[in-house]
C-alpha cells in the first residue's frame, strides 16, 4: 500500500492510499463508456481544475 499526500491549490494535506494494482480489481458493475485514449482525445484535461493547479 502506498500513501499519497496532496498539497496543491485545491487541497491541503489530503491523504489517500493506493491499495490496488493499476488496472486491476475493478468493481463488477464498472463499465466505462470511453477508453482513456478516447477521453484524452476529447480533451478531458483542458478544464478549470487542471489550470488552477
Amino acid at each position: 500500500m502506498k500513501k499519497v499526500i496532496v498539497n496543491d491549490l485545491m487541497q491541503r494535506n489530503y491523504i489517500y492510499y493506493i491499495t490496488e494494482s493499476i488496472g486491476e480489481n475493478f468493481s463488477p458493475d464498472f463499465s466505462p463508456d470511453l477508453t482513456p485514449k478516447q477521453m484524452l482525445e476529447m480533451g478531458v484535461f483542458g478544464g478549470k481544475y487542471m489550470t488552477d493547479c
